[in-house]
């Protein structure tokens, strides 16, 4: 056990000790629970946590004096990942019925989180409904922790019902409520977007393309400026070949998250190729880079100029880009490209070379969250790491070479 948890441990046995010998003083009945304490308090010092620990939950009577104590012992246990202790604690609670009905819904709430940590999933779903029926002050949280649930088993109905829920009208004419706080840190606010966006990739795994353009307009409707939902819809929209409005949909994400620019380019790449209108894009892409100077848009403008102006007229601008900002993946195609056109024995020996920094540009990080820092090769919009909706972000260039 770490020095923190055990200091707290100490704390609470003291406290349990003041409480079990005010007890004694007034009833010679509660001795042989204080001699429990005590014997707990020595597993404690003796370094045997799991005695102490257990000598503490069968001593340590069920009231509303010392009810605090019970629930600060439960969540310490589960912090601690001794969840099925944390569930006999709170349960031990529960079965006392003379507690007052704020302190059993209390319970019920930590009960529900016990069941959460320990992967039970259902008995801590119909605990938290029963609590919001029974509880209107347990209810907001209830519902946060219904929130996690639902996103756990990604039941996005159910997901959205209860963050709409706890987004409610406050009146006939007023708008939605703003900075609604939901599991963990985030707002319901930026989650409920992202919940209608993975109904809307449940419904187009199942062909129902109506459905996933439903639930893009409502997440439309809870945020405009969610990059997300623009991307899905030009998606879309290129996938019925509608081109225009594919980019006219793409044009929305510079306003939106100029740093998602470098995601907007293999869309609308197609959308202007098959319009016939190739040098749209090139303008679009030579414009994007002189304001906002990404990887992703670097290497898009070179192989542009590949495939309309050849190689070498693609290697001098990837040259005289990189004097200014080195890319691992610019510096890779622009040797790549050098290697496709020598044939002499010096490329046999860059093949070597030129393996080791494929490998390098694989492995090396293109996002980054900007909650937790945790780097990917691919877009989420779900952190691994943190558990937050639409923090990661592609990465930008960051070096600059003197010349």
């Amino acid at each position: 056990m770490s020095s923190a948890p055990l200091f707290i441990l100490i704390l609470v046995a003291i406290a349990i000790g003041w409480l079990l010998g005010k007890h004694s003083s007034r009833s010679r009945a509660n001795a042989p629970r204080s001699s429990d304490y005590y014997r707990g308090l020595n597993y404690l010092l003796d370094g045997r946590p799991d005695g102490a620990l257990d000598e503490f939950i069968e001593s340590l009577e069920v009231s509303s004096q010392t009810f605090e104590t019970h629930i600060s012992l439960g969540n310490l246990l589960r912090k601690k990942g001794e969840v099925q202790r944390a569930i006999r604690v709170h349960e031990n609670v529960l079965a006392h019925d003379d507690l007052p009905a704020s302190y059993q819904h209390e319970a019920h709430l930590e009960l529900a989180r016990d069941y959460i940590a320990a992967g039970l999933l259902d008995r801590a779903e119909q605990l938290l409904l029963d609590l919001i029926a029974e509880s209107d002050a347990k209810a907001v949280g209830a519902r946060r922790y219904l929130i996690e649930i639902y996103q756990m088993e990604r039941d996005w109905d159910k997901a959205i019902a209860m963050a709409s829920s706890l987004l409610a009208k406050r009146s006939f004419f007023g708008g939605r409520k703003s900075d609604v706080a939901g599991p963990g840190e985030q707002s319901v606010n930026v989650l409920l977007p992202h919940f209608y966006c993975e109904l809307a990739e449940v419904c187009l795994q199942r062909n129902d393309l109506k459905g996933a353009q439903e639930a893009l307009a409502a997440a439309y409707q809870e945020d405009a400026a969610n990059v997300r939902v623009t991307l899905m819809s030009a998606q879309i929209a290129v996938d019925e070949q509608k081109f225009e409005r594919a980019i006219e949909l793409l044009g929305r994400v510079e306003q939106q998250d100029a740093e998602f620019l470098p995601e907007v380019v293999p869309l609308l790449g197609t959308c202007y190729r098959a319009l016939g209108q190739s040098e749209r894009f090139g303008d679009f892409l030579r414009q994007s880079l002189e304001k906002y100077p990404t990887p992703g848009l670097m290497i898009a403008l070179a192989d542009h100029i590949k495939d309309n102006e050849g190689a070498e007229a693609a290697a001098i601008f990837l040259t005289d880009a990189m004097r200014d900002a080195a890319s691992l993946r610019g510096l890779y195609r622009l040797m790549l490209w050098q290697l496709e056109e020598s044939r002499s024995q010096l490329a046999s020996k860059l093949e070597v070379a030129m393996t080791l920094m494929r490998q390098l540009t694989e492995t090396s990080p293109a996002y980054r969250c900007q909650h937790c820092g945790f780097r990917g090769q691919h877009l989420h919009w779900f952190c691994p790491g943190c558990k937050f909706w639409g923090s990661i972000k592609p990465i930008g260039l960051k070096k600059t070479i003197n010349t």
